[in-house]
Protein backbone atom coordinates (compact mmCIF):
# COMPACT_ATOMS: atom_id res chain seq x y z
CA UNK A 1 0.00 0.00 0.00
CA UNK A 2 1.57 3.37 -0.91
CA UNK A 3 1.25 6.42 1.43
CA UNK A 4 -1.46 8.10 -0.01
CA UNK A 5 -3.93 4.32 0.08
CA UNK A 6 -2.51 4.50 3.90
CA UNK A 7 -3.91 7.88 4.46
CA UNK A 8 -7.18 7.69 2.95
CA UNK A 9 -7.34 4.40 4.60
CA UNK A 10 -6.85 6.29 7.79
CA UNK A 11 -9.39 8.70 7.07
CA UNK A 12 -12.03 6.06 6.58
CA UNK A 13 -14.93 6.68 9.27
CA UNK A 14 -15.21 2.59 9.89
CA UNK A 15 -11.88 2.50 10.67
CA UNK A 16 -12.02 5.77 12.43
CA UNK A 17 -14.63 4.44 15.21
CA UNK A 18 -13.02 0.81 15.07
CA UNK A 19 -9.68 2.45 16.35
CA UNK A 20 -11.91 4.10 19.16
CA UNK A 21 -13.57 1.15 19.87
CA UNK A 22 -10.46 -1.22 20.09
CA UNK A 23 -8.70 1.78 22.34
CA UNK A 24 -9.66 0.16 25.52
CA UNK A 25 -9.91 -3.17 24.98
CA UNK A 26 -7.53 -6.13 25.80
CA UNK A 27 -5.65 -6.78 22.69
CA UNK A 28 -2.24 -6.60 21.72
CA UNK A 29 -0.63 -3.62 20.33
CA UNK A 30 0.45 -5.92 17.13
CA UNK A 31 -3.16 -6.31 16.40
CA UNK A 32 -3.70 -2.79 16.15
CA UNK A 33 -2.76 -2.53 12.93
CA UNK A 34 -5.88 -2.27 10.91
CA UNK A 35 -4.27 -2.03 7.47
CA UNK A 36 -3.27 -5.48 7.48
CA UNK A 37 -6.29 -7.83 6.60
CA UNK A 38 -4.40 -10.70 8.95
CA UNK A 39 -5.05 -8.70 11.95
CA UNK A 40 -8.62 -8.39 11.02
CA UNK A 41 -8.75 -11.63 11.10
CA UNK A 42 -7.17 -12.30 14.45
CA UNK A 43 -9.51 -9.55 15.70
CA UNK A 44 -12.38 -11.17 14.28
CA UNK A 45 -11.53 -14.29 16.15
CA UNK A 46 -9.95 -13.53 18.92
CA UNK A 47 -11.63 -10.10 20.11
CA UNK A 48 -14.33 -11.93 22.07
CA UNK A 49 -11.31 -13.75 23.87
CA UNK A 50 -10.96 -10.74 27.29
CA UNK A 51 -13.71 -8.41 25.93
CA UNK A 52 -17.38 -8.30 26.68
CA UNK A 53 -20.12 -5.64 26.02
CA UNK A 54 -21.84 -3.48 23.77
CA UNK A 55 -18.84 -2.11 22.31
CA UNK A 56 -17.82 -6.10 21.35
CA UNK A 57 -20.68 -6.39 19.43
CA UNK A 58 -20.03 -2.85 17.47
CA UNK A 59 -16.64 -3.93 16.98
CA UNK A 60 -17.01 -7.31 15.39
CA UNK A 61 -19.78 -5.50 12.84
CA UNK A 62 -17.19 -3.04 11.86
CA UNK A 63 -14.41 -5.77 10.78
CA UNK A 64 -16.77 -7.70 9.22
CA UNK A 65 -17.88 -4.73 7.32
CA UNK A 66 -14.28 -3.84 6.24
CA UNK A 67 -13.28 -7.73 5.38
CA UNK A 68 -16.23 -7.78 3.30
CA UNK A 69 -15.37 -4.33 1.49
CA UNK A 70 -11.56 -5.87 1.28
CA UNK A 71 -8.77 -4.19 2.20
CA UNK A 72 -7.30 -1.64 0.16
Amino acid sequence: MNENNNFKWAQDPVIVRLSELLENMDIPEMRRDLNKVSNLRWLQRNLSANNEGDKLEAAHLLIRTLLRRGSK
